[in-house]
């Protein structure tokens, strides 16, 4: 096993963003916004417990405390950890994206760097 799920590291929120952001962003597709409420006039969908915001090159989910990124990318052959603390992808996916982490969640977002 190269790596713990993170619903078994207990971070709800990254089992949100990756599943709503990451993995529609990893197959050149929208963000999941099932079953999310968008605000009137935003690009904010908010479900039970956390919130997509969207613009036209990220996706972030936000609501709460995030792990380590370290510890939730590294196991992951596709991802690179860059200088400016972002994950970046690999060759397998252009444009490539960065996932970054702040203090209220994770991000995904399409760059400009082609793999």
């Amino acid at each position: 096993m190269l790596l713990a799920s993170p619903a078994a590291a207990g971070d709800a929120l990254w089992t949100f963003f990756e599943a709503r952001c990451l993995v529609p962003y990893e197959h050149i597709a929208l963000p999941d916004t099932r079953d999310l409420i968008r605000l009137d006039g935003t690009d904010i969908w908010e479900g039970d417990r956390f919130a997509l915001v969207l613009t036209v090159t990220s996706c972030a989910a936000v609501g709460g405390a995030g792990d380590d990124l370290s510890a939730l990318l590294s196991g992951r052959d596709e991802y690179d950890l860059q200088d400016d603390g972002a994950w970046q992808s690999t060759t397998w996916r252009e444009p490539r994206i960065e996932v970054v982490s702040g203090p209220y969640g994770y991000a995904v977002v399409e760059t400009d760097l082609e793999s």
